[in-house]
């Protein structure tokens, strides 16, 4: 450990000891790093006074940026953490410390290489936001232009590298003195928050977070994304003073979204503010694939009585195709109440582990849900459901991919903000319209052509690569480089298996053929017609249903699918 990483772990065990945590602190042997002095001071207060989450929200503040994030980390864990801790870790998002001012202006100039006064006409001392990574003031450009300046903490990289170094050491530390803390699995969650180790989500999305100037790109593609909409509005970058660590963007002037007195004295319509945000959060997963990973309510404006203004976009997700369809068919699944059919689609997601007990998944699935339907909407909640629906995969060791955690927590930000402006509002009912809309264009006959058409294609390069790939195995085995080892019992039928596997693929790629062939002469419009539509294609289409349906039929009675 480095004399920097002992000095940060003194001041970690100092405020573990200040916040009530002494016989922690001497059950893993830290309190041997402190002088004698500081070792007496073992104030309890705290533990009588506050409630054991309390505190450790308290150390996580007290200790800086990387806990904080770590803490809003663990916000999003119902799998690990009970709602009494979930709740003081949602605190983390608006109550962090500023920094100086001489400091963010040391740091503007950095970047910069100029002096503050030939940027900015004036800057206000005072920041308006603080978070964990960074803190925004308001300025004016020498042009007169109003904008906020977001500025970066100094040192955060080489801080978060230090505190993420001892957090490994203090997760050792507990499993070591703590055995019964292992269920919480505290080294995983450092490694989730890390990727010191393994390659991680989390640490990444830091990362991201650190760098200005992909904030600012997020930033002009959800412009871009809604330049057309009336009802939702991203602020302008201004590049010539943004940098890695200096992000400059168009002030905007509106009501925090959370505060309905305002609105409501301003003659806006809470519930109508509800319904555009839940319609901007849809649009952004549904349609265009991207979405906004942090809202809440500091992020989210006010410009009148049908706009909302969206901010920082440190934080985004991704949502591809197949999983755009998973969550349209989960959304209907959700509103039929078809069990069976949501747990398929975990299953085909490739979220259920092998082994899994599917009777025994699908009747803790039916206990969490059915309440959740049997109740009126205004007094269910989708992200306690979300929340619940974690708990019981957790103990089936599903894990769920990052995407999916970071849009279940927008999912449960949207709902809080939305029933605090509208109690009556139900996101599920919602989300009805874009995931019928979703699976409709999903299966539109161009859609599925341009599936078996990219399907061919593949395949074709698969043949067109098989030779050479051929070719370097053959040259292996020549020169005996070349090993196979496994177990497997029962070969005796492989050949046969592989044969017939082959000739489901041809006779898959025939049937493709006709029916590519058939609508190209549909679209033609050419030769004898029957009913308007050439009989040649009509024909085409006709052997290919039989055919496939022969092979469905054939797949069916092997009992594989």
């Amino acid at each position: 450990m480095t004399y920097k990483n002992i000095q940060r772990m003194r001041h970690i065990v100092a405020v573990l000891i200040k916040h009530g945590f002494y016989s922690v602190v001497e059950r893993m042997n830290l309190h041997r790093i402190l002088p004698l002095s500081k070792r007496l001071r073992k104030r309890a207060v705290e533990e009588a006074e506050l409630s054991l989450p309390e505190r450790i929200r308290l150390v996580f503040e007290e200790l800086g940026p990387t806990f904080i994030k770590l803490g809003q980390l663990l916000s999003t864990r119902p799998d690990i953490f009970s709602e009494e801790y979930l709740e003081e870790f949602r605190k983390f998002q608006d109550k962090v410390p500023p920094f100086s001012f001489d400091k963010a202006i040391q740091q503007i100039e950095g970047e910069f290489k100029r002096k503050v006064d030939e940027l900015f006409l004036e800057i206000e001392n005072e920041p308006i936001a603080a978070a964990s990574i960074a803190q925004v003031h308001r300025a004016v450009l020498l042009d007169g232009r109003e904008v906020v300046v977001k500025v970066q903490r100094h040192g955060i990289e080489k801080t978060i590298d230090t505190d993420i170094s001892i957090m490994y050491t203090l997760a050792n530390l507990l499993l070591k003195y703590f055995p019964e803390l292992a269920i919480l699995g505290p080294v995983a969650i450092v490694d989730e928050f890390s990727r010191t180790i393994r390659v991680d989500e989390f640490s990444r999305t830091i990362r991201k977070e650190m760098n200005f100037t992909l904030e600012a790109s997020n930033t002009m593609k959800f412009r871009n994304m809604f330049k057309d909409n009336p009802h939702v509005y991203i602020p302008d970058v201004y590049w010539e003073f943004t940098s890695n660590r200096v992000l400059t963007l168009e002030r905007i002037k509106g009501i925090k979204i959370d505060n309905v007195e305002k609105l409501k004295n301003e003659g806006i319509d809470p519930a109508r503010i509800a319904h555009i945000l839940g319609e901007t959060f849809l649009r952004m997963v549904m349609v265009e694939g991207f979405f906004h990973g942090d809202f809440h309510a500091g992020n989210i404006f006010v410009l009148g009585p049908e706009e909302i203004a969206l901010v920082d976009f440190g934080i985004t997700g991704r949502i591809t195709d197949e999983l755009k369809e998973s969550l349209a068919t989960m959304f209907i699944g959700l509103a039929t109440q078809d069990y069976d059919t949501l747990v398929d689609e975990y299953a085909r997601m490739g979220l259920l582990p092998d082994g899994i007990d599917l009777v025994e998944f699908k009747r803790d699935y039916r206990d969490l849900m059915e309440p959740f339907f049997v109740k009126p909407f205004e007094h269910t909640s989708l992200g306690e459901l979300l929340m619940g629906y974690i708990r019981v995969s957790f103990r089936y060791g599903i894990k769920h991919p990052k995407e999916l955690l970071l849009l279940n927590k927008c999912t449960i930000e949207i709902e809080g903000i939305g029933r605090l402006l509208d109690p009556k509002i139900d996101l599920l009912k919602e989300a009805q319209p874009y995931a019928k809309e979703f699976i409709k264009e999903r299966y539109r006959p161009g859609k599925i052509i341009g599936g078996v058409i990219d399907d061919i294609k593949e395949v074709n390069a698969l043949v067109k690569e098989a030779p050479s790939q051929l070719r370097q195995i053959m040259k292996k085995m020549v020169n005996d480089k070349f090993t196979i080892d496994f177990v497997h019992v029962g070969l005796e039928n492989f050949y046969s298996e592989i044969d017939r596997s082959s000739n489901r693929v041809s006779f898959a790629l025939i049937i493709s053929a006709l029916i590519i062939g058939s609508s190209m002469v549909i679209q033609s419009g050419l030769g004898p017609m029957f009913m308007g539509f050439p009989i040649v294609g009509i024909i085409g289409f006709a052997i290919a249903g039989i055919l496939g349906l022969a092979l469905a039929i054939s797949i069916l009675r092997s009992g594989r699918f």
